[in-house]
């Protein structure tokens, strides 16, 4: 349970907060379950925080400082994060409908967890752990996701216009209907990816592994987007079946 000293701290005021952690820089952060939905924690330094199951439902975590906090299975979906969370533990948390636009996740953990219609808007989630995601309908515009660990995930109809996908792990990701276009995938892994609808017009493929991708018409008929795709002819283990119909 949540240390009930501290939680009346946090709900005097983030000032309040801030000063007792600065007089207080060694004493454990117990939130676990706290119930914090549609709270207003602009600026608080919540770092290395045991937030672990808590509702932050519609929460205002504008510019706090979320390094390394324990979010595990935490409620988060219609928040607002737009500061730090590098090493964050996000595991299985919901955060369906949260803002993190121009947040700084990067190495943090969101394996599991359920981020349908997020938007990581020019996000930096460099090294990212987001294994099993859910993030069908997310928005990662012009995200940093290079060295991310998108294995297993799910992101049909997601938006990744522009995204920096270098070296990332997408073995096995559901990018049925995803917006790839633009996309750097340089030295991408994308063996197994579900790619039927995507849109990977003006994405770069150098050194990308491509090995049993799936690609072409969907059960509606539409077909994958190769328009101008970039360094084809450079990707690992393309299909042949690919290379006759691009070229």
């Amino acid at each position: 349970m949540a240390d009930v000293q501290q939680l009346q701290l946090l709900a005097d005021s983030v000032d309040t907060w801030n000063q007792w952690r600065i007089s207080h820089p060694d004493v454990p952060i117990a939130l676990q379950n706290a119930m914090l939905n549609a709270a207003n924690l602009r600026y608080a330094n919540l770092s290395h925080a045991n937030l672990e199951k808590s509702d932050l439902y519609h929460a205002n975590l504008i510019e706090a400082n979320l390094q390394y906090v324990n979010l595990v299975k935490s409620t988060l979906n219609g928040a607002i994060a737009t500061g730090s969370l590098c090493y964050a533990d996000l595991h299985e948390a919901n955060l369906y409908s949260s803002i993190f636009t121009f947040a700084d996740l990067s190495y943090a953990n969101l394996q599991g967890a359920t981020a349908i219609a997020a938007n990581f808007n020019s996000a930096n989630l460099q090294g990212a752990n987001l294994r099993n995601i859910n993030a069908s309908h997310a928005i990662f515009w012009q995200a940093n996701l290079r060295d991310t660990n998108f294995c297993n995930a799910i992101l049909w109809g997601t938006k990744l216009y522009c995204a920096d996908l270098r070296r990332s792990q997408m073995q096995d990701a559901d990018l049925s209907g995803a917006d790839l276009s633009g996309a750097d995938l340089r030295d991408a892994d994308l063996s197994g990816a579900d790619l039927r609808e995507a849109n990977l017009s003006r994405a770069n493929l150098e050194g990308a592994n491509l090995h049993g991708i799936r690609w072409g018409k969907d059960v509606r008929g539409r077909d994958t987007n190769w328009n101008n795709v970039i360094g084809l002819m450079s990707a690992q283990n393309v299909p042949a079946a690919l290379f006759s119909s691009t070229l």
